[in-house]
């Protein structure tokens, strides 16, 4: 192993590598019009628009040669760090190699085929070196938040940062190829690289020309919506594509802020190009372009004003239970629309639902009307459809709210000409004749909502992940990872005694905190909980998974933990490993003759057991020798001893190049 002299030396070349990163010419983004989303957008699109295609594998100057250029590693130029598996590979002109070239928005949504015009297919601000397995797992899939159901592809420790497995999120990748719910979740280390490079696209891309050659261009969109980014992926070159998840990128952008080595590729990609990533030289632009959130001196930057309803119209088709009145905060308490037979002969007859609301909204550009709703009585499928109509005008569709057991978040931009009622309505999607099953809409929270300026925080916090609970005598212990926005008021925690809910809120105000500790419980029953994060806007997550925990008396429920995890390497050329892992209970006291399941992973594979000694340490030795170069993971898997329940943690793994 490198010893810490040599780590800090490291870490010296890594800066200096670094160190030459150039800032954007002088003027070359005197054009910005900063007035309003749609004016910076625009301005954007002129600036970055026509620049020097190559082509993607030729003899010449390719696109191979500019991702080498682009990617290099600062601490050996012969090497190039890729995207995902944070891996140092020996460049290579092309080929099959180690690693191959990574369209991060994928092309088969919008611009498969490969020719003289088609320039988002070799534009290399979204292409990257990526390890060529981890390309091939990602596939198409969207950028999108997973959970720990996920698969796991684990990245190297590498110049200082990535490695590390089995908890997540931790520094891992996570993959969920399931049709139709297709996820790739980026680490951490490289979330914001990617955000920012779906960033460019949507702007660069808007569906003109090349002025220059006058080859056509797509427009390319991000979206929420996952049936717009699938239906992208028709084989062809399309006019317009999707890709997503904006709210999910937005939060990337957010978490993983620009670094050196991002500003560097910058300046690399548009020494050959011609034109540079804006969300890289300027970070604020993302969420003013992309979530209307702007702080500049034109529209934008005011105080935010939530208008609820002030009345409803009952139609006389679907059923209601509960007043208006519901709908003004996210608590879990609802108003439910349920659909209705209508007459006639029973093969003709159908289920149906309508019910409107109604706001005082004054004169405003960028309204957003949003919602918490859950279609949770579901049977055929059709959907809910909610549409806006402005003083009287003709309805316009907003959004259609899906089957989902849970409460999720809905949002529609739209702009109020002129001052007065603006009417919400929503209907039943399928009318079908002799479709009769009766579903039901439930809705949380609904409110119109705009700022003072003109530009309104539409984006809702992440869902906080990592919920754990740890049951004591008569007490439940919560902890989660704390969320990453800039702008996080703090956190809701909400119980129920049944997993389908429904969860009443247990905190009468917000946490600051990422934990909290009930003691409204009773020994021998079952809770059920989740948490929702809340920003300064008002903007509600969706709630974090369920977790469950039982409290009983004192007698074994002390929690386990590990407390380190150390790799070792004897030898020189055929390495030895050693893993040593210590054990400590709940007062950090180390506890011995616990029973410790680990797993070697890497180059070395092979599971585990061992016990603790007196000073609650654990010792697993690898059952082969291993000959540099090679990396490693070990991992706790589970400890047991007596009824003692083990915690487990961010320690619970170690890895190591050597």
């Amino acid at each position: 192993m490198a010893s810490l002299r040599e780590f800090i030396r490291a870490l010296g070349l890594f800066a200096a590598a670094l160190s030459a990163v150039a800032a954007p010419p002088d003027g070359y983004y005197h054009s910005v019009d900063e007035s309003s989303p749609q004016a910076l957008a625009s301005s954007l699109h002129s600036i970055v628009d026509d620049h020097q295609r190559f082509p993607y594998t030729a003899t010449a100057t390719d696109t191979w040669n500019v991702i080498n250029a682009a990617d290099q590693d600062p601490l050996n130029p012969d090497n190039i760090i890729d995207i995902y598996r944070n891996a140092s590979y020996a460049k290579i002109a092309g080929g099959t190699g180690a690693y191959n070239r990574e369209h991060t928005w994928p092309k088969s949504y919008g611009f498969p085929n490969d020719r003289v015009s088609n320039y988002p297919f070799t534009d290399v601000h979204h292409l990257f070196a990526s390890d060529a397995g981890y390309n091939s797992a990602r596939g198409n899939s969207p950028y999108r938040r997973c959970d720990d159901t996920c698969s796991e592809k684990v990245t190297l420790a590498t110049n200082g940062r990535g490695g590390g497995s089995g908890q997540y999120p931790g520094n891992s990748n996570w993959a969920r190829g399931t049709a139709g719910d297709q996820a790739w979740q980026t680490w951490a280390g490289r979330q914001g690289d990617v955000a920012r490079a779906m960033f460019y696209m949507a702007v660069r891309y808007d569906g003109g020309y090349h002025a220059q050659t006058g080859h056509n261009e797509p427009e390319l969109l991000l979206t929420d919506d996952y049936s717009l980014i699938a239906a992208s992926n028709t084989g062809q070159n399309e006019a317009v594509a999707y890709m997503g998840l904006l709210s999910d990128l937005l939060l990337w952008h957010q978490a993983d802020p620009v670094d050196e080595s991002e500003r560097r590729r910058n300046d690399v990609v548009y020494s050959f190009q011609g034109n540079r990533n804006p969300f890289i030289d300027n970070p604020d632009w993302a969420a003013c372009v992309f979530a209307s959130t702007c702080d500049t001196g034109g529209p934008g930057g005011g105080d935010l004003v939530v208008v609820l309803a002030t009345a409803e119209t009952f139609t006389g088709t679907g059923t209601v239970t509960g007043a208006y009145a519901a709908t003004h905060t996210s608590d879990d308490n609802y108003q439910r629309i349920t659909e209705t037979e209508s007459g006639g002969k029973p093969s003709r007859r159908t289920s149906r639902a309508e019910h409107i609301w109604s706001f005082d909204v004054p004169a405003v550009t960028g309204a957003q009307l949003a919602a918490e709703v859950a279609f949770d009585q579901s049977f055929d499928d059709g959907g809910f459809i909610f549409e806006v109509s402005v003083a009287g005008g003709d309805y316009q569709p907003a959004f259609t709210v899906e089957p989902a057991q849970s409460d999720q978040l809905y949002s529609h931009t739209f702009d109020v000409d002129e001052g007065g009622v603006v009417s919400v309505r929503v209907r039943d999607a399928d009318r079908t004749r002799g479709a009769r099953q009766l579903d039901a809409l439930r809705v949380d929270a609904l409110s119109i909502r705009y700022s003072e300026g003109g530009n309104v925080d539409t984006t809702a916090p992440a869902p906080p992940l990592g919920l754990r609970a740890q049951a004591g005598d008569g007490q439940v212990a919560l902890a989660w990872s704390a969320n990453a926005e800039v702008d996080l008021a703090g956190y809701s925690v909400y119980r129920s005694t049944d997993v389908g809910g429904p969860f009443a809120q247990l905190t009468a105000a917000t946490l600051s905190q990422a934990d909290y500790l009930d003691t409204a419980v009773s020994n021998g029953s079952t809770y059920f909980y989740v948490v929702k994060a809340e920003d300064r806007s008002a903007n509600v997550s969706a709630p974090s998974s369920v977790v469950s925990a039982t409290p009983e008396g004192a007698a074994g429920v002390s929690p386990l933990r590990v407390a380190a995890v150390s790799l070792e390497a004897a030898g020189k050329k055929s390495l030895k490993i050693t893993a040593t892992v210590s054990v400590v209970n709940a007062l950090d006291e180390p506890v011995a003759n616990a029973l410790v399941m680990g797993r070697f992973s890497g180059d070395l594979t092979g599971a585990q057991l061992s016990y603790s000694d007196a000073e609650g340490v654990s010792v697993f030795q690898g059952g082969s020798r291993v000959k540099a170069p090679a990396t490693l993971t070990f991992c706790v898997e589970s400890v047991a001893k007596d009824d003692l329940a083990f915690l487990p943690g961010a320690l619970d793994c170690q890895s190591v190049s050597l």
